[in-house]
């Protein structure tokens, strides 16, 4: 069986889907696009996508897009890999709990409000909106600490789905926090390891899985 998987490098939403199946040990086709020449907009892409937006996965005659929609997806398809949903209901409930508390309460300032106006070389314009972001974003990156200092991953003691989830938005997050406009305008998201311990220790473990440097994002291996 062999998959076919289209990304962009640095899309969380794409990285979430590579990590989770490095780490269930499935293969695929690999089409990487490029953003920068729209590639994501043509009219190949936009009929398996019409939203133009990655990851889609393609398995035989499915074509599934929304990168939660595709980690469930893959669950299923293979209930003999390694799980990231649990195997009992009270663990599935609580991975998916996390799962959404990460989605709806520590993902939007962290994207939208610090990430892409940052790399998008906004900061002069934006500098008080994303202050503000910041702000909330370190609010919630006060929760994760609290979280991650009783228990070594999100849903409890085994990864899971929550951290496959979460880990791209840090990521991303901690690439934005150490531009210089970034601390010019003193977000203190370049000293996050420093400020969260618990999530440093976080990052270091999933860091250490070789499955996380086969998905890792490859162009920023080049900047």
């Amino acid at each position: 069986m062999s998959y076919e998987l289209y990304w962009i490098s640095g899309s969380p939403n794409a990285w979430r889907v590579q990590l989770a199946m490095e780490l269930k040990g499935l293969r695929y086709v690999s089409h990487r696009l490029d953003p920068g020449k729209k590639e994501h907009k043509t009219a190949e892409f936009l009929a398996l996508n019409p939203r133009g937006k990655v990851p889609v996965l393609i398995d035989g005659e499915m074509v599934l897009s929304e990168s939660l929609a595709i980690l469930i997806y893959l669950e299923h398809r293979h209930p003999d890999r390694r799980r990231l949903f649990g195997d009992t209901p009270e663990q599935v409930g609580f991975i998916w709990q996390r799962v959404f508390e990460v989605m709806n309460y520590a993902r939007d300032d962290i994207n939208n409000g610090v990430v892409r106006p940052l790399i998008r070389s906004q900061a002069e314009q934006q500098g008080d909106p994303i202050k503000a972001a910041a702000l909330r974003t370190h609010a919630a990156l006060g929760w994760v600490e609290d979280t991650l200092s009783k228990a070594p991953y999100l849903a409890g003691q085994t990864l899971s789905a929550a951290d496959v989830t979460y880990m791209p938005i840090v990521q991303g997050l901690l690439r934005a926090g150490k531009r210089d406009d970034a601390k010019k305008l003193e977000l203190r998201l370049d000293r996050i390891p420093m400020h969260y311990p618990a999530l440093a220790r976080w990052l270091g473990r999933i860091e250490a899985l070789p499955e996380y440097d086969k998905a890792y994002p490859p162009h920023w291996r080049e900047t």
